[in-house]
């Protein structure tokens, strides 16, 4: 017999059961982010975080996957009216006194805001472009790293909303499989600093070098995939 539970956080519900470990745990919602224009048999990150998710799933067959195609899924940009709207939010106006296209684009970030609060864990798939990430995933960043929505301002700095609060992500990144210049890619420590911002308090981080499954070394690919699989019975 299942020994089921409730939990409020924030408002929401969670039910707690055996998972198939038979340990008792939390019902979650994940959030799977991926970030590559490549079809997932031309990516070797796509396919591990496929592996990765598929073996978390039978692992936790309740858990709730909510799925986001940066290049796919239409990210709203920071622009001037984006911009207009923060700032008219900001000084107390009404949000019903905003242009309808300010209303729009803002409501669509606090959405994305919103569903990023939501959820319980987080899993990034990526891979290096030019030193850093797709500029489709920096969109993504800057509409769910929102003053106010996400982190708060305090007389001691900033404090993100999930500080103190059981989140944990796993960032699987595929870093360029050559040398530009020796110059260090910055992908992995800016996602980092950014959940920290956050409050996300647990966080993986699972290496590749190079993206291209017939170019990439087959070794390493198996290797990660081993971490990965073991992952997903602790993640």
């Amino acid at each position: 017999m299942k020994s089921l539970g409730t939990w409020d956080w924030h408002g929401r519900r969670y039910e707690s059961e055996k998972n198939s470990n038979g340990k008792d745990y939390l019902m979650a919602t994940i959030l799977y982010v991926t970030a590559n224009v490549k079809a997932e048999a031309a990516s070797r990150s796509l396919l591990l975080g496929s592996e990765f998710l598929e073996e978390y799933l039978r692992l936790n067959p309740r858990d709730e996957v909510q799925v986001l195609d940066v290049y796919r899924d239409s990210i709203q940009r920071v622009d001037q009216d984006v911009l207009n709207a923060w700032t008219r939010v900001e000084r107390g106006e009404d949000h019903a006194l905003l242009s309808d296209e300010e209303r729009h684009k803002i409501n669509r970030i606090w959405r994305m805001a919103d569903q990023f609060l939501r959820c319980d864990k987080y899993v990034f798939v990526t891979h290096s472009l030019n030193l850093w990430l797709p500029a489709e995933f920096k969109m993504y960043v800057d509409a769910t790293c929102v003053l106010d929505r996400t982190y708060r301002l305090t007389p001691n700095g900033s404090e993100g909303m999930l500080r103190g609060l059981p989140r944990k992500s796993l960032h699987l990144h595929a870093a360029t499989a050559y040398s530009l210049a020796g110059e260090r890619d910055q992908s992995v420590a800016y996602l980092r600093s950014v959940l920290n911002v956050l409050g996300v308090a647990h966080q993986e981080t699972v290496l590749l070098k190079g993206d291209d499954p017939e170019t990439g070394s087959w070794e390493e690919y198996e290797t990660v995939r081993s971490k990965l699989l073991g992952l997903a019975r602790t993640f």
